[in-house]
Protein backbone atom coordinates (compact mmCIF):
# COMPACT_ATOMS: atom_id res chain seq x y z
CA UNK A 1 0.00 0.00 0.00
CA UNK A 2 1.37 3.70 -0.81
CA UNK A 3 1.28 6.55 1.68
CA UNK A 4 -0.42 9.09 -0.46
CA UNK A 5 -0.14 11.65 2.90
CA UNK A 6 3.45 11.71 2.47
CA UNK A 7 4.71 14.93 0.72
CA UNK A 8 8.41 15.04 -1.22
CA UNK A 9 11.43 17.47 -0.41
CA UNK A 10 13.11 19.29 -2.57
CA UNK A 11 16.77 18.99 -2.64
CA UNK A 12 16.96 22.72 -1.03
CA UNK A 13 14.97 21.61 1.54
CA UNK A 14 16.59 17.87 2.59
CA UNK A 15 20.17 19.95 2.50
CA UNK A 16 18.69 22.06 5.03
CA UNK A 17 17.16 19.25 7.61
CA UNK A 18 20.28 17.05 6.91
CA UNK A 19 23.12 16.11 9.14
CA UNK A 20 23.62 18.19 12.70
CA UNK A 21 24.77 20.98 14.68
CA UNK A 22 28.24 19.95 15.83
CA UNK A 23 28.23 17.64 13.00
CA UNK A 24 28.35 20.14 10.26
CA UNK A 25 31.13 22.36 12.03
CA UNK A 26 32.80 19.15 12.35
CA UNK A 27 32.15 18.40 8.28
CA UNK A 28 33.03 21.68 7.37
CA UNK A 29 35.98 21.66 9.40
CA UNK A 30 37.40 18.48 7.29
CA UNK A 31 36.61 20.14 3.84
CA UNK A 32 37.99 23.64 5.04
CA UNK A 33 41.04 21.85 6.42
CA UNK A 34 41.72 19.98 2.93
CA UNK A 35 41.04 22.68 1.14
CA UNK A 36 44.06 24.97 2.93
CA UNK A 37 41.91 27.54 4.39
CA UNK A 38 41.84 26.14 7.65
CA UNK A 39 45.25 24.59 10.13
CA UNK A 40 43.13 21.94 12.07
CA UNK A 41 40.14 20.07 11.60
CA UNK A 42 37.56 19.48 14.57
CA UNK A 43 35.97 15.99 15.63
CA UNK A 44 32.39 16.68 17.73
CA UNK A 45 33.43 16.47 20.65
CA UNK A 46 35.83 19.23 20.29
CA UNK A 47 33.12 20.63 19.12
CA UNK A 48 31.08 20.42 21.25
CA UNK A 49 33.46 20.86 24.28
CA UNK A 50 34.40 23.73 22.46
CA UNK A 51 31.94 25.67 20.65
CA UNK A 52 33.12 29.33 20.30
CA UNK A 53 36.54 28.83 19.22
CA UNK A 54 35.35 26.02 17.02
CA UNK A 55 32.56 27.84 15.06
CA UNK A 56 34.90 30.91 14.79
CA UNK A 57 37.63 29.58 13.20
CA UNK A 58 35.26 27.39 10.77
CA UNK A 59 33.37 30.46 10.00
CA UNK A 60 36.67 32.65 9.74
CA UNK A 61 37.63 29.88 7.11
CA UNK A 62 34.72 30.54 4.71
CA UNK A 63 35.21 33.64 4.67
CA UNK A 64 38.53 33.49 3.37
CA UNK A 65 36.92 32.19 -0.07
CA UNK A 66 33.68 34.87 0.50
CA UNK A 67 31.38 32.53 2.06
CA UNK A 68 29.65 33.82 4.95
CA UNK A 69 28.88 30.75 7.52
CA UNK A 70 26.16 31.66 9.83
CA UNK A 71 27.10 28.15 12.29
CA UNK A 72 24.50 27.55 15.52
CA UNK A 73 24.63 25.28 18.26
CA UNK A 74 21.03 24.97 17.48
CA UNK A 75 19.96 25.00 13.99
CA UNK A 76 21.63 24.08 11.06
CA UNK A 77 24.65 26.05 9.37
CA UNK A 78 23.47 28.71 7.17
CA UNK A 79 26.13 29.92 4.48
CA UNK A 80 25.89 32.93 1.71
CA UNK A 81 27.31 33.81 -1.61
CA UNK A 82 27.37 37.48 -2.49
CA UNK A 83 24.54 38.16 -0.20
CA UNK A 84 22.25 35.07 -1.24
CA UNK A 85 21.57 31.82 0.51
CA UNK A 86 23.33 28.85 -1.06
CA UNK A 87 23.03 25.44 0.04
CA UNK A 88 26.48 23.19 1.79
CA UNK A 89 26.72 21.81 -1.75
CA UNK A 90 26.91 25.18 -3.30
CA UNK A 91 29.33 26.60 -0.57
CA UNK A 92 31.55 23.54 -0.82
CA UNK A 93 31.61 23.68 -4.71
CA UNK A 94 32.58 27.31 -4.46
CA UNK A 95 35.29 27.10 -2.23
CA UNK A 96 36.73 24.03 -3.74
CA UNK A 97 36.58 26.07 -7.46
CA UNK A 98 38.52 28.68 -5.69
CA UNK A 99 41.14 26.93 -4.03
CA UNK A 100 44.71 25.38 -5.66
CA UNK A 101 45.25 22.10 -3.54
CA UNK A 102 48.68 21.57 -1.95
CA UNK A 103 49.71 20.50 0.92
CA UNK A 104 47.84 21.49 3.87
CA UNK A 105 48.19 25.24 2.12
CA UNK A 106 45.43 26.80 0.41
CA UNK A 107 45.96 29.44 -2.47
CA UNK A 108 42.94 31.75 -4.07
CA UNK A 109 43.51 31.72 -7.88
CA UNK A 110 44.02 34.73 -9.65
CA UNK A 111 41.36 37.11 -9.69
CA UNK A 112 39.46 35.67 -7.27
Amino acid sequence: MENKDMNELDMTQLDRINGGVFGEVSADSALLHRLGLLDEEFNCIEVTVDWKNCSEKVDGAWEKVGIVCNSSPTHNNEYYYQGQRITWDEARKIAKDKMIKGPKIGIPLPGQ
